[in-house]
């Protein structure tokens, strides 16, 4: 017979305790986004490496976090710096119990002028450092007790904006990369779930030319008349990554107000 209730109920939100002690992988976190979600993840605990290829940026990143926070070099168009990316973290209590795959290049290039060098470049970077590092971090997932996984993708390819199709096309693959996994590693007890954020005020998007009249837009097309940041970003992949969502995997979560409705 059937039980009318759970054995294993979950919690009704995400504790900081299930948290506090645990070790996640973030790749591409020095900054921006991923910045967000390494904050995020330190604040309730949790032992987080991440990586970069700026030096610099990097170990100011970690010097701001604070002792949780722990900055690893690495260039993820290098696969046996992946692996170096990975063993480290895997290294601290012999298990990864979070992988959040979020770097990514996004150049706005006409179709036309987007040589093979330039398309692999974007390719390797977005879509097979994500293969990777959920290769190499597979075994450390299996020992973790969170076992669950959030790949970063963008609204960007649900609108078909001209100038990114390169772009585009690697991060629609993280779809696909993500549903197939969810059902592959599901048996093993790890979830895995993306999160597609729409356009977000980082210091980057201020620099390419987020300006007042890009804001105003995004309010007057989002449902939520509020700028999305990195924090919105990061509290859905707390979310996600919580026990609070153990009946969640194979989705993927936009967050950018509203603007694409699905």
């Amino acid at each position: 017979m059937i039980p009318l209730k759970p054995s294993n109920p979950p919690p009704a939100i995400p504790t900081v305790q299930e948290f506090t002690g645990k070790v996640a992988l973030v790749t591409g976190g020095s900054d921006g986004i991923g910045k967000g979600i390494v904050a995020a993840l330190v604040s309730v605990g949790v032992h987080t490496f991440f990586c970069g290829r700026r030096e610099d940026v990097g170990q100011a990143t970690q010097k701001e976090l604070g002792e949780k926070a722990h900055f690893i070099a690495c260039n993820v168009r290098e696969p046996k710096q992946i692996s170096a990316l990975v063993e480290q973290a895997g290294h601290l209590k012999g298990h990864i119990d979070y992988l959040v795959n979020n770097v990514a290049m996004d150049p706005n290039i006409p179709v036309a002028n987007v040589t093979l060098e330039k398309f692999m470049e974007v390719f390797e970077t977005n879509l097979r450092s994500y293969y990777l590092t959920t290769q190499d971090a597979l075994p450390y997932l299996e020992k973790g007790q969170g076992k669950a996984m959030v790949n970063l993708g963008t609204t960007n390819y649900m609108k078909g904006i001209p100038g990114m199709t390169a772009y585009n096309a690697t991060k629609s693959g993280i779809v696909g990369f993500t549903r197939s996994l969810a059902r592959e590693l599901g048996p093993a007890g790890i979830r895995v779930n993306m999160i597609s954020p729409g356009w977000t005020v980082t210091e980057k998007q201020l620099r390419q030319g987020m300006d007042d009249g890009a804001g105003r837009y995004l309010i007057d097309t989002q449902c939520v008349k509020e700028l999305m940041y990195p924090e919105h970003i990061a509290s859905a992949t707390l979310f996600l990554l919580s026990k609070a969502a153990t009946g969640v995997s194979g989705q993927n979560l936009i967050v950018d107000g509203g603007q694409v409705v699905q």
